[in-house]
């Protein structure tokens, strides 16, 4: 039997520990403040989609929260100290305040808190604002002496507003704690946080990934011979790139490519996305505007360097309050993502950007999606391989890049691969066809060379 009081006590530790009061819950849910209170009372329960939603909010399950182990009482959520933060505590008042902090901070950062209380570097008040007739003040009481109660409301709001302050870790970071292995030995990696803002990650085995200018580092190289990020001689020379109109060859279509990716993802509003081998985010950069559900973007690319421009373009530039971005420089075709933990994958192009390692990469794809996820994504494909127009393109661009032959392929042809890879259901929607060859014998492209191939926009199910 659904126990609706536990339901809502479970619903509103989880909102305090997310630092949200019911109204700003029940703005990203698009639903009244009213409602969110008669679920925290037991009195209402949501519905299904919202649930889900609930559950990705909170960064936990649909059934942690109707059906848990775990009874909330009202007396609040405190939890027992690390000893040694315990140690730090100077008194029983500021011990109290740690462990109302504790549910809402990592370990790393609690530790700060606490090392700054014990040095004196550090105090927290609330702020009563008071206005008469004569006037106005603010009195300012000590958080020592506020009761168990009024403690537990406001620690979310410290422990956020102290974030911001004290340069805490992003909640991305955090939440990428639970996807990421090791490349080296596959063991869990957890993330930490030191004293000066250093923060990087290690597994068991004392491997270390460090989180370089926004980037979580796993020493990936880019091509020898290609180093594309290369064009780009500064943040400035990005920003530029990025603010210029694109290839109208890719805007053709009577719906755009870019437009069809949106409405498949709107349709299934996975909560983690994975853009493989993402480059300048152009793909991304489009759903990014629209994305109205809380959601984690995790840009991956062999390019450090391209990914710190992304970090820094992207949130400065597209701010979304639904959605947390990470940037992940690895090998796309070796990724150190645990496997089944991903609810769609997207691809502009970027798995045949992959020079040599396009299956590879499609295959990467397929084994870190959850079962029932789906890998969106445009692809370059032949309209028909034994077509006179088809093979002269294939002549003519074989002295350009002799790989490309080989990575090259027909519907067909790519329905049997994602066969072959553990897609049981591919869709192909053709956006635009193969331009027609050129007169001459000279390959008329020195950049973006596919982009004489027909664009399609797959989705395959997992």
């Amino acid at each position: 039997m659904i126990d609706r009081h536990q339901i809502g006590l479970r619903i509103s530790v989880l909102r305090k520990k997310a630092g949200l009061s019911q109204a700003e819950l029940a703005e990203k849910l698009g639903v009244s403040p009213q409602a969110v209170s008669k679920w925290e009372s037991g009195k209402n329960l949501p519905d299904i989609d919202t649930f889900c939603e609930l559950a990705w909010l909170f960064n936990t399950t649909l059934d942690s929260i109707v059906n848990s182990e775990l009874l909330f009482e009202n007396s609040g959520e405190k939890r027992a100290l690390p000893t040694d933060i315990k140690a730090l505590a100077k008194n029983s008042q500021e011990r109290k305040l740690l462990e109302h902090l504790a549910p809402y901070c990592a370990e790393s950062e609690l530790e700060h808190i606490a090392k700054e209380l014990a040095d004196q570097k550090l105090k927290l008040s609330l702020a009563a604002d008071i206005e008469w007739q004569n006037g106005k003040t603010t009195a300012l009481i000590p958080s020592g002496i506020l009761g168990e109660n009024t403690l537990r409301e406001i620690a979310p709001f410290y422990a956020k507003s102290l974030g911001r302050l004290m340069g805490n870790t992003d909640p991305g970071l955090r939440k990428m704690e639970g996807i990421l292995r090791c490349p080296e030995c596959g063991e869990k990696l957890t993330l930490h946080r030191e004293e000066n803002g250093e923060t990087y990650f290690t597994c068991e085995n004392s491997h270390r990934y460090d989180v370089t200018d926004g980037v979580i580092d796993f020493g990936s190289n880019e091509i020898y011979g290609e180093t594309w990020s290369m064009f780009f001689r500064n943040y400035a020379g990005y920003k530029s790139f990025q603010r210029q109109p694109k290839n109208p060859r890719y805007q053709q279509g009577e719906v755009t490519c870019s437009e069809v990716r949106w409405r498949e993802l709107e349709k299934l509003r996975p909560r983690v996305i994975l853009d493989v081998a993402c480059g300048t985010g152009n793909g991304i950069m489009y759903d990014l505007e629209r994305i109205n559900w809380p959601c984690l973007i995790i840009m991956a690319d062999l390019s450090h360097r391209v990914l710190k421009y992304n970090k820094r373009y992207f949130s400065e530039e597209f701010v979304n309050p639904y959605v947390d971005i990470v940037c992940l420089a690895c090998d796309c075709a070796k990724m150190p993502i645990d496997d089944g933990c991903i609810d769609a994958v997207v691809s502009n192009c970027g798995f045949e950007s992959m020079a040599g390692k396009l299956l590879k990469g499609f295959k990467e794809a397929h084994r870190v999606l959850k079962k029932g996820g789906n890998c969106v994504y445009n692809m370059s494909i032949l309209d028909d391989r034994c077509s006179a127009n088809t093979q002269k393109w294939l002549r003519l661009i074989d002295p350009v890049d002799p790989l490309v032959k080989d990575e090259v392929f027909d519907i067909e042809e790519w329905q049997r691969i994602c066969g072959d890879t553990g897609y049981p259901l591919t869709r192909i929607n053709k956006i635009y066809g193969e331009m027609p060859a050129p007169q001459g014998e000279k390959f008329p492209f020195e950049s973006e060379i596919l982009q004489w191939m027909g664009t399609y926009l797959c989705m395959s199910r997992k």
